[in-house]
């Protein structure tokens, strides 16, 4: 969470807060990035400001400021960082190295610099890391440790080096150790708190020269990116869309003007004047309740259009998923309204985490599959996707030598943990052989379950040594108890999808009078209701619209009513929102949750192609760019038809029953 109040640039910091530069000499450059420090640091939050953390880079509040010292730009120093890594399960299964950090980072900054260029200032300290940093809060100054004789300290790279001096490698293991290049005898300093000490090492005090105040900003002598922060996050932008709040957040949608803020003479008050200038109040506030649902609609869909589509140009440009996806995971860019245009139009959602994917291949193969960096639960997050870990019982049926080079094992396994397998999923098993615990990656063939908790499974084929293989052959037949395993689910874009399912639940379907959880489960038991009356010649719309007559509690819990704070029944509200448009949207959602039934778009998730995982965001986008369409039409009327219309009713209304050419006869050849 933010602490210090970001407002648009040129500013100056408040009061309690200093910048500091990344380098010294940069106080007189015209132009130059700082770190935003608490002058007195918060017992709590430390003296710098995080704004969040991704798996393998921590993000800090900065600035770009002039000569003077005013804030031209308010910025985000992402520092690469293996700190989110602790505990997490691909650094428990020794899937990433610094080498593959340095790798994932340059993905990342070419991923995400497509996606927006126009937010990034190049520093050259995306592909060049820069010297470590830490800064003394005493002089408000950045510090780079150096020798005597001027050499800063930097990361080892060279794993010769670190090897000879008896340390871990770099490249291999995520422990890293800052180091003097070229110097003679150099001593070497653990920059990560668990790094293995030796005869080489020496404290980082040392390194300081014995400053007592100092506060790492990049002790770890990380890769450096720095892009524009965006001050709106998603969440306070569609609830201000969703209240309608005359104190809304700036650019999220604006002040609502009520009529009694009108003076009764008829001329425009203050508020009213400041959204003729651009102020963020809403087109349509003037027409009531049907103008307000109207363009709330249609922005809430846009907002999530640009969320879509973000994760559509991510996942096309890495080939992976994200994994991780939350309202957290965008935040929302306003540009300057102009005169007559309210800022809300100018808002755009834009992707700000990577993800936490990790690629893992399954050793000694060319299986390839993607772990979730980081745990936990989320309503964001499908409960399938949840690794599950416990005690088995195998038996191996047989084992075949030699099928490409690899060795495969058939058999069968028992748990009595509760397990949802997909045919796709991996299953981790370590079975203790006479020379030790050999690791084996197998699949549950779903078809053939036999008693409760029961599969036959058949491994994937790996280059195993010859003695192993033996070993394995001997214990066929034989029970083999307590091995412990890991479900590994696939897991690709689908869950991405799901999860911007769920986001376009928060969005359209949540209000102050019901909670996500609650509409999601309701907007869950209308899938399953329509995969349940699932028929080929009736189209998704047709059978949600069959439903919503049968039973009017649906229009209750997911009538278009739940996309504002207005007061409006279900029948007022889809009075209001063309009712074909409604069920178009429901249809939007449902086919965005795998494997609820034949109108999901992925029957499972991890049903999509390897090399072009971005295609199953393809049918939604379609989807919302129809609706964004048809919502846009009611709003951006054709006001000259519209008066045309008007004058035929007039004239046909005032001639009522005073001729043939008056009343429904005369309405009839007028609208002709």
């Amino acid at each position: 969470m933010v602490s210090v109040d970001v407002k648009d640039a040129p500013a100056v910091l408040p009061d309690g807060y200093a910048a500091v530069p990344f380098e010294p000499g940069q106080n007189r450059a015209v132009l130059r990035v700082c770190v935003v420090v608490r002058r007195k640091p918060d017992p709590v939050a430390g003296a710098l400001v995080v704004l969040r953390d991704t798996l393998d880079a921590q993000v800090y509040l900065g600035c770009v400021v002039d000569a003077a010292g005013a804030v031209q730009r308010w910025v985000e120093l992402w520092v690469q960082s293996a700190a989110g890594l602790a505990g997490s399960i691909v650094a428990q299964r020794e899937t990433l190295t610094n080498a593959k950090l340095d790798e994932r980072w340059g993905q990342t900054v070419a991923a995400m610099g497509e996606l927006s260029p126009g937010d990034w200032i190049h520093t050259g300290w995306e592909t060049e890391a820069p010297p470590p940093m830490w800064i003394d809060l005493e002089k408000m100054e950045p510090v780079h440790p150096a020798d005597e004789s001027g050499r800063r300290w930097v990361v080892c790279r060279d794993d010769a080096k670190l090897t000879a001096a008896g340390l871990p490698a770099y490249g291999g293991t995520l422990y890293r150790y800052l180091y003097v290049a070229g110097a003679e005898g150099a001593a070497f300093v653990a920059a990560t708190p668990d790094s293995p000490a030796g005869p080489a090492t020496k404290p980082i005090t040392e390194v300081l020269g014995g400053r007592g105040v100092s506060v790492p900003l990049n002790s770890t002598g990380g890769y450096t990116m720095v892009r524009t922060y965006l001050p709106v996050a998603f969440e306070q932008h569609v609830g201000a869309l969703t209240t309608l709040a005359k104190e809304a957040p700036a650019g999220a949608a604006g002040a609502e003007e009520t009529e009694k803020q009108r003076t009764e003479a008829g001329k425009p008050s203050g508020n009213h004047r400041a959204a003729v200038k651009g102020g963020g109040t809403l087109f349509l506030g003037q027409h009531g309740r049907w103008g307000r649902l109207l363009e709330s609609f249609h922005l809430k869909l846009r907002v999530l259009a640009d969320a879509l589509e973000e994760v559509h140009a991510l996942a096309r440009k890495s080939k992976r998923p994200l994994l991780n996806l939350s309202p957290e995971s965008f935040r929302v860019s306003v540009g300057e309204g102009g005169r007559g245009l309210p800022v809300v139009w100018t808002a755009r959602a834009k992707l700000v985490d990577p993800g936490d994917a990790v690629r893992w291949v399954v050793e000694n193969s060319d299986e390839r599959y993607f772990l979730p960096g980081r745990g936990g639960l989320s309503i964001y997050r499908p409960a399938l996707a949840q690794a599950v870990r416990g005690r088995a019982s195998v038996r191996i049926r047989q084992v075949l030598g030699d099928v490409g080079g690899t060795t495969i094992l058939e058999g069968t396994f028992s748990t009595y943990e509760r397990l949802d397998v997909s045919p796709n999923d991996l299953v981790w098993l370590r079975v203790n052989l006479g020379s030790g615990p050999v690791d084996l990656y197998a699949r549950l063939e779903v078809g053939t379950a036999l008693a409760a908790g029961e599969w036959r499974f058949r491994t994937v084929g790996r280059r195993l040594p010859s003695d192993v293989v033996e070993q394995l052959k001997a214990a066929a037949g034989v029970p083999i108890t307590n091995a412990p395993f890991e479900q590994v689910p696939h897991l690709s874009t689908p869950c991405d999808l799901y999860a911007l399912g769920v986001l376009g639940v928060r969005t359209l379907l949540v209000n102050g009078k019901t909670t996500l959880p609650v509409a999601l489960d309701e907007l869950l038991s209308l899938a399953r209701q329509v995969a349940m009356e699932h028929d080929t010649s009736a189209g998704l719309r047709v059978r949600i619209a069959a439903i919503f007559e049968k039973d009017v509690r649906w229009s209750q819990s997911l009538g278009p009513q739940r996309l504002t704070d207005e007061a409006l029944s279900p029948q007022e509200a889809m009075d209001l929102i063309p009712a074909d448009v409604w069920w178009d949207t429901l249809a939007f959602l449902v086919r965005m949750f795998p494997g609820v039934g034949p109108d999901s778009r992925c029957k499972n998730f991890g049903d999509a192609p390897a090399e072009a995982p971005q295609v199953v965001f393809d049918r939604a986008l379609e989807d919302i760019d129809m609706l964004l369409l048809r919502t846009r039409s009611l709003i951006v009327i054709d006001w000259r038809y519209n008066r045309e219309i008007h004058s035929v009713i007039r004239r046909s209304l005032t001639g009522m029953g005073s001729g043939p050419s008056g009343g429904l006869a005369g309405l009839a050849k007028g609208m002709r």
